[in-house]
C-alpha cells in the first residue's frame, strides 16, 4: 500500500525499524559481553598449577584463567572460585616477579605428604615456595609495607605452594622489603633456603670449628657453605661433584662422593676430626657414618651431627604406617639411639624454617653487601609457560640442581 508520492510503504518502514532494533540489541549484547570478559580477565591471572600427583608432564599446567587472590578472598582449589578468608593476621597481595622452587614442592607434588602439606582444599593448587615481587594491595592498617614496595616472601609452613603465579597472597610476617640492587631472580631464593642456612650456622657453627657439609652444591648447600665460613668455621669440607663451584664458596676440601666415602678418610682427618656434620642429603649418611666408630668425627658427643629431616629428598612417604615408622624411627628413634650409644655424636634436627623478626632483613643485607652470593642452577631462570615450568620441576625433582631453581614470572622495570 502506498501512502502517497514520496512516502515509504508501511511494511518497509516496519522492516527498517525492526532491523534497527535488532542491530541495536545485538550491539548492546556484544558490549555487555565484552565488559563481562574484561571484568573476568581483571579477576583472573596466569598461574602454574598441579592438578594431580607424580607425573609432571601430565599434571603440571600453566593456566590463564586462575582466580586472582585479594585481601578479602582466597582461591578454593576444588571449585576454582574465590571464597572468604578470615583476616587473622596481616596479608599482602603481591605482583610476582620471580618464584623459587625447593624439594618441598616435589614432596607435595608426590602426593605422599598430603596429610601434612596438602592445602585444605586439596588439588588443584598453585605450585611454588618463595617469591620476589611488588606489593599491589595492603590493608588499611598495614604499618610497615606500602604499595609499590619490592619484597621477598616465603610460603606458610608446612605447605609450600601458592607463589608461581602472576599474583600471590602472602603473610606479612614471612615477608621483607628487598633492596633494588638485588635482582628478583636472585632475591626469590632467599626466604627459605638462605634463612635455613643462616639458622644452621648461627646455632651450630662455633668459632674456629671444623665443619663437614654433606650435599654442598644444591640450593640450600650453596648457602650453608658461605654462612658456615661467615660464622667462624676455620675448615670446611664438603661432599659434591661440583669442585670449582663449592671452592668458590669457601670449601677447603672437596670430597667426591662417587669415589670417596667421607667416613673412611680416617688417615686424613683423625688428627683433626670434625666438630660439626651438616647432613643435607638423607638418612643413609647417618647410618653409614654418623653412628659408626669412624675417627673422622670426634669421639662420642664431641661432634654434633645435624640432619635436616627432609634434606634434598624429593619424596618422603608419610602415608599410613610409613608415617608412624618415620616418626618413631627417625624423629624419636635416632635421637634416642644417639643418646644411649657412647660412640654416636650428638644428633640434632634443626628447624630450618623458624623465622624470627629481622632474619630476612639481615639476609638481604648480607647479599646486598656481598658477604653472601646467590647461586642459581645454570638452567635458571626458567620461563613462565607450561613446558618451562615442567622443566623446572623436573630439574628440582632430579636432585641434581647446582644452585637454586628459579622461574621468572615477569620482567623487572
Amino acid at each position: 500500500m502506498i501512502c502517497g508520492r514520496g512516502c515509504m510503504p508501511i511494511n518497509l518502514l516496519g522492516s527498517v525499524v525492526g532491523t534497527f532494533l535488532a542491530v541495536s540489541l545485538l550491539s548492546t549484547f556484544h558490549i555487555l559481553r565484552k565488559q563481562q570478559q574484561q571484568k573476568q580477565q581483571q579477576n583472573n591471572m596466569k598461574a602454574a598449577i598441579a592438578t594431580g600427583t607424580e607425573n609432571i608432564d601430565q599434571y603440571i599446567h600453566v593456566k590463564e584463567d586462575w582466580p586472582k587472590p585479594t585481601l578479602a578472598t582466597a582461591v578454593d582449589g576444588k571449585t576454582g572460585k574465590l571464597v572468604s578468608k578470615l583476616p587473622n593476621e596481616r596479608h599482602l597481595i603481591v605482583k610476582v616477579l620471580a618464584c623459587a622452587l625447593a624439594p618441598g614442592d616435589c614432596r607435595l607434588f608426590s602426593g605422599k605428604t598430603d596429610l601434612v602439606q596438602l592445602p585444605k582444599w586439596g588439588r588443584p593448587y598453585v605450585i611454588g615456595s618463595d617469591l620476589c615481587g611488588i606489593v599491589e594491595e595492603i590493608s588499611s592498617d598495614e604499618p610497615y609495607f606500602q604499595v609499590g614496595d619490592k619484597i621477598i616472601a616465603r610460603f606458610d609452613e608446612p605447605q609450600p605452594h601458592g607463589m608461581c603465579a602472576e599474583y600471590a597472597c602472602v603473610k606479612a610476617r614471612f615477608s621483607e622489603k628487598c633492596p633494588a640492587s638485588i635482582p628478583a631472580t636472585q632475591a626469590c631464593t632467599l626466604p627459605a633456603s638462605a634463612a635455613a642456612a643462616r639458622l644452621i650456622a648461627q646455632t651450630l657453627v662455633k668459632p674456629d670449628s671444623r665443619v663437614l657439609l654433606l650435599g654442598a652444591s644444591g640450593g640450600l648447600g650453596t648457602f650453608v657453605c658461605q654462612y658456615a665460613k661467615l660464622y667462624g668455621a676455620s675448615y670446611l669440607a664438603a661432599t659434591t661433584t661440583q669442585t670449582e663451584l663449592v671452592q668458590s664458596l669457601g670449601v677447603d676440601r672437596v670430597i667426591d662422593y662417587r669415589t670417596e666415602n667421607w667416613w673412611e678418610l680416617e688417615s686424613e682427618f683423625q688428627d683433626q676430626p670434625f666438630d660439626l656434620v651438616v647432613d643435607l642429603v638423607n638418612g643413609q649418611n647417618w647410618q653409614k657414618g654418623g653412628c659408626s666408630k669412624t675417627k673422622v668425627l670426634k669421639k662420642g658427643k664431641g661432634t654434633t651431627y645435624t640432619q635436616l629431616i627432609s634434606g634434598v629428598q624429593t619424596e618422603i612417604d608419610m602415608t599410613g604406617l610409613n608415617m608412624i615408622s618415620f616418626i618413631l624411627g627417625t624423629m624419636l628413634g635416632r635421637p634416642l639411639y644417639a643418646k644411649l650409644n657412647p660412640w654416636c655424636p650428638r644428633l640434632t634436627f634443626p628447624q630450618g624454617l623458624d623465622l624470627k623478626p629481622g632474619d630476612l632483613k639481615a639476609i638481604l643485607e648480607d647479599v646486598a653487601e656481598k658477604r653472601i652470593r646467590v647461586v642459581l642452577d645454570p638452567a635458571s631462570p626458567f620461563g613462565f609457560d607450561t613446558a618451562s615450568v615442567r622443566a623446572a620441576m623436573m630439574k628440582q625433582k632430579s636432585k641434581h640442581a647446582h644452585g637454586k631453581v628459579v622461574i621468572e614470572i615477569a620482567k623487572e622495570n
